[in-house]
């Protein structure tokens, strides 16, 4: 049991990845002017950063009750709230356009919330004997 709940973790981490990857080819790629296309890379990335702290909390949470898992889905939400508050006032100060940025964030940040819910999900699942 504990091998394919590992498995799970594993194929979730590597799908989040990928959106990660694709995410910053598109910041990097379709913006033309490049305080947009670093704005936007700026957004993917600390959208990347605060999904593998999301995917790792989870993982602990489901492990030890729902209460843990309610915990940590409050405690990301709040780092995610942090993360895109310093990042808007990052881009703002430095004059890049902070549209790209959220445009970079959420477009990365959506995706990754399904690949996290859908861990959740097959977790519990398998926890409490669901199987396939």
């Amino acid at each position: 049991m504990k091998g394919t709940s590992e498995e799970s973790f594993q194929n979730h981490a590597l799908v989040g990845a990928g959106v990660v990857g694709v995410g910053l080819a598109l910041a990097a790629a379709l913006p033309v002017v490049p305080e947009t296309r670093w704005a936007a890379l700026w957004g993917a990335g600390m959208a990347g950063m605060t999904g593998v702290v999301s995917l790792v909390l989870k993982r602990w949470a489901v492990r030890r009750s729902l209460q843990a898992a309610l915990k940590a889905v409050g405690l990301v939400f709040g780092l995610r709230a942090v993360a895109v508050g310093a990042g808007l006032y990052a881009m703002v100060s430095r004059g890049l356009p902070a549209a790209a940025f959220v445009v970079g964030f959420f477009g990365v940040y959506v995706v990754l919330q399904w690949v996290e819910v859908s861990y959740v999900l097959a977790a519990s699942k398998k926890a409490s004997g669901g199987g396939e």
